[in-house]
């Protein structure tokens, strides 16, 4: 198998779907052996930040001198972009090679009349053998969209269970209230492993503290941080004990999500892992995660946001409020349908002078022109574009044409954000 085709074998599995519950995951994993259970592994579950969780674990323990390698999606730019060691992505020639050995194990499956893995679960299985092929020391693990009945959930015995921020989303597949969706992400907590959280909501919280208190595992929550200021194009916070931290991601939401990786540095060293304060500070300042308030273009400002809930639409407003408080705002969105758009329109409508709406391309994708009525019937300026090229076009020579001090930002959907970068490029570079 080549890199093509083990692009195609990941592309053809979409057909299965998102199918939750561990049965077929373990059934796979068997398949390859279970060596993987004596990989390291750092378990991350959340709605909003756990992407972010992992990028700054990866950086201070790469600063460390571990090997670590890390796992996340979905795929934002490309398919390899998931499965990475110390930074790295996978090569193609070791995707192929991993691809291969996985969809050998999936025709034993479906041979034994067993369904055929989802693409996440075949995802999962490829990070697993390439991080035990690789010899890695720590693994960053994220979950997919849940936690008890995630592909990721495979794994026994983790080093700790991690908590980003858990808010409302994927209800068709979790549930339609905040009490429900803890509960599944719960899930990923183990007996006599370590739990570390950022400050959750007070019924989310209560959910982790007894699923924690039942698997006798010690619940310990981050410090929450309440202010940040910027120094020198930097995000900067103070850290109990530790000092000022400085990040070059710039969103605010990325202050207690670095918190968070400091405080989860601080378990594995309680665990026997040597990480030195000066270690975690560079790896926190050096750490960049592509797609979230990520900086495109100096002239015109040109961000890219993958703010696609209700959450991340507030977190998104702190951003642009703290950071661009005076700039005037012009805006790309793409949402899915079963994202709470209107809920996000409205938090962010005050926000931004006019908004350009675009289809992503995907089949749970809302229509541009759907999401522009939603705009305009809240009192907002929208203007639907039937590509994503002319929309980024739209935005830039807007920008471009305006005297004051203008930032554009495309966000919503991941899914799309590539589009807008290839979109961004082909026109700074041809001048079209």
């Amino acid at each position: 198998m080549n890199e093509m085709e083990a692009a195609l074998f990941h592309e053809a599995a979409k057909k299965y779907g998102s199918v939750l519950g561990l049965s077929s995951i373990r059934a796979l994993m068997k398949e390859l052996g279970d060596e993987f259970q004596a990989l390291n592994v750092i378990h991350i579950a959340g709605t909003n930040g756990k992407g972010s969780v992992c990028c700054f674990l990866a950086s201070v323990l790469k600063e460390a001198g571990f090997l670590t390698g890390q796992f996340n999606s979905p795929a934002v730019f490309d398919l390899r972009e998931v499965y990475q060691i110390n930074g790295t992505w996978i090569s193609g020639e070791e995707y192929a090679s991993c691809m291969e050995k996985v969809a050998k194990a999936c025709e034993k499956m479906t041979q034994k009349g067993l369904p055929h893995p989802t693409v996440f679960e075949i995802e999962t299985a490829l990070a697993l053998v390439w991080f035990l092929r690789r010899k890695c020391e720590i693994v960053l693990l994220e979950t997919g969209m849940g936690g008890a009945t995630d592909a990721t959930n495979v794994i026994e015995r983790p080093l700790c269970s991690v908590f980003a921020s858990i808010g409302m989303d994927h209800m068709d597949f979790l549930g339609d209230s905040i009490e429900k969706i803890a509960e599944i992400k719960a899930g990923i907590i183990k007996k006599n492993r370590p739990v570390i959280s950022v400050k959750q909501e007070p019924l989310t919280e209560q959910i982790l503290r007894k699923r924690a208190k039942e698997e006798k595992a010690v619940y310990d929550t981050a410090p929450e941080i309440k202010e940040s200021c910027m120094k020198n194009g930097k995000l900067c916070f103070i850290y109990p004990k530790l000092g000022e931290q400085r990040l070059s991601m710039t969103g605010s939401y990325q202050v207690q999500n670095a918190a968070l990786a400091v405080r989860t540095i601080q378990t594995l060293r309680e665990l026997g892992f040597s990480v030195t304060d000066e270690q975690i500070k560079k790896g926190i300042e050096t750490a960049k995660w592509s797609g979230r308030f990520e900086r495109l273009l100096q002239k015109p400002l040109f961000y890219i946001d993958g703010a696609h809930n209700a959450e991340g639409a507030e977190e998104l407003k702190r951003s642009l409020d703290q950071n661009f408080p005076n700039q005037k705002r012009i805006g790309i969105m793409g949402v899915m349908e079963d994202k709470p758009y209107r809920e996000m329109i409205k938090t962010l409508k005050p926000a931004f002078e006019k908004i350009y709406t675009v289809t992503p391309d995907q089949k749970r994708a809302l229509s541009a022109e759907r999401l522009a009525e939603a705009w305009t019937m809240q009192g907002g300026r929208a203007s639907a574009k039937k590509s994503v090229f002319a929309a980024v076009l739209s935005a830039y020579e807007s920008a471009k044409e305006d005297s004051g001090d203008v930032i554009v930002l495309a966000f919503g959907s991941l899914y799309y954000l590539k589009e807008v970068k290839d979109a961004l490029y082909q026109i700074t570079e041809t001048g079209n």
